[in-house]
């Protein structure tokens, strides 16, 4: 039977300074690859005739990241799942087919870049198909936060609504409980307790009038 072993202290800080040199040493190729991804494809870009010379790299590698950001964070499942990898692939292949494009057509007697007329064709769409990809994984990142602040709110009101009940609760156990007495019993803070022990007086109140009989009116006749 394998016993679970697990991590020391010492263990835990050895792994944690061990992966922040890994990360700190990982910053340099990761420099290195991106100035010269970023280079190549603006100098593609202005071969092509494009107005910026960002647009290129902005619209070839943008949505890759986009997509892996989204793919990492939101983790979908399904269809969405293959969406996103499939985009981050698509990003990294138009990535280096301009790579290819530059060693291919780049002269290096004239220090100029000449791209015939279809590839050029084939860069003048990247952009829009870009962006459309782009905003399709914005709206469903802007779904998913109209989600989430739908069921932050919900669950505020339901631990609203169990707190009122507790200290509700705690009056009618004891009429003549105090704040502190509500503090302790629920977390809540010396404010919010007292906000809430004057509502929940105020509700029992209301329930105590609400049930109460009422009077006869002196004007009703008693019956013969």
């Amino acid at each position: 039977m394998a016993v679970e072993v697990r991590p020391t202290r010492a263990m835990l800080i050895g792994l944690l300074i061990a992966t922040g040199l890994a990360m700190l040493f990982a910053l340099g190729p990761l420099a290195g690859s991106v100035k010269i991804t970023i280079g190549v494809e603006t100098q593609v870009g202005n071969a092509s005739g494009l107005p910026d010379a960002w647009m290129l790299p902005a619209a070839l590698e943008g949505v890759g990241a986009v997509a892996l950001v989204f793919l990492l964070s939101r983790r979908p499942v399904g269809r969405l799942r293959v969406w996103c990898v499939g985009l981050i692939f698509v990003s990294l292949a138009a990535g280096m087919a301009a790579q290819g494009a530059h060693a291919v057509w780049y002269d290096e007697l004239s220090h100029r870049l000449t791209l015939p007329w279809m590839v050029k064709l084939l860069v003048s769409f990247v952009p829009p198909v870009s962006g459309l990809a782009t905003l399709h994984l914005i709206v469903k990142m802007a779904e998913d936060v109209i989600t989430n602040v739908g069921l932050l709110l919900a669950t505020r009101e339901e631990e609203s609504t169990s707190v009122e009940a507790v200290v509700l609760d705690i009056l009618r156990g004891n009429p003549l409980a105090n704040w502190k007495l509500v503090r302790d019993s629920t977390g809540l803070s010396e404010s919010n307790a007292k906000r809430a022990l004057t509502a929940a007086r105020k509700e029992l109140s209301r329930q105590t009038t609400a049930l109460a009989p009422r009077p006869a009116h002196a004007n009703e006749r008693s019956p013969a």
